[in-house]
């Protein structure tokens, strides 16, 4: 079936690839309930293929100075906002917000990547002179792999702030796209291919009870974020624990609640 948006690949080492399933999942304009696109119905061995891409360039990417490390994230953001039209026009599509609002979401997220590319420098360890004789120290090290859970109210910029901070500190990211709106990953994996080495950024498509579920329980992903439901979360938490004691960032259960009176102008 011919859609809006058509086909969207996963990105997973440098390449665009469907699932390993050979399935797909549909994406549906809110506004219109058309569907609009598809992006593969990613699995657990799509999440190992990523984290495998993910620990080969990471190793790399740790060797890299924070200096340049901080140039290839502003790069970043210029290439977002080069982008600009096409990432807001596919976003308001997907998620059903505003044109005026998605715009927005562009330039907080050129501060926020720009913001990060500065803080290489701050990342530091600490000293102490325990004795005459001996000095303790610290040193801050990457995680290695991350893995980024974004939710579907503001994806595309959820998906940027949420890379912003492990690539400065020499990490790979996995990042899950949303389920009900999947397709502005599709644009962030086009230009972390122009931009970023092969394999540092890997962005997978699917169920959240599959391949969120994979992304917490892999052993080699050592820090989570995510963002979304208390209930969820909990489950992240959960399943964490059961294979590992793992550094989770869980922003959970924000309410925006909007309030139309009666002699408010619909058009």
């Amino acid at each position: 079936m011919k859609t809006r948006f058509g086909d969207r690949l996963m990105y997973i080492g440098g390449e665009f690839v469907a699932s390993e399933s050979g399935e797909w999942m549909e994406s549906v304009n809110p506004a219109t309930e058309e569907v609009h696109g598809r992006v593969p119905a990613g699995t657990a061995a799509d999440v190992d293929r990523a984290v495998q891409a993910a620990l080969k360039a990471q190793e790399a990417w740790a060797k890299v100075s924070v200096w340049e490390r901080g140039e290839i994230i502003r790069k970043l953001a210029a290439a977002i906002v080069a982008r600009a039209d096409e990432i807001v026009a596919l976003e308001a599509a997907d998620t059903g917000n505003t044109i005026a609002s998605l715009g927005g979401d562009i330039h907080l997220a050129k501060g926020y990547l720009n913001f990060v590319a500065g803080l290489g420098i701050e990342i530091k360890g600490e000293s102490v002179p325990a004795t005459v004789e001996n000095i303790h120290f610290t040193m801050r090290e990457p995680y290695g792999v991350v893995g980024r859970i974004v939710p579907f109210n503001h994806p595309f910029l959820f998906a940027a702030a949420h890379l912003a901070a492990p690539l400065i500190a020499g990490n790979a990211v996995i990042l899950k796209s949303p389920d009900q709106s999947p397709l502005s990953a599709s644009l962030m994996a086009e230009i972390c291919h122009e931009v970023l080495p092969p394999g540092l950024v890997n962005i997978v498509h699917g169920q959240g009870m599959v391949v969120g579920d994979a992304i917490v329980r892999h052993k080699k992903i050592h820090r989570i974020g995510f963002t979304g439901s208390v209930g969820t979360g909990m489950a992240i938490q959960r399943a964490a624990a059961e294979v590992a004691v793992k550094h989770l960032s869980l922003e959970l259960g924000g309410k925006n609640p909007f309030i139309a009176f009666p002699d408010a102008d619909p058009d």
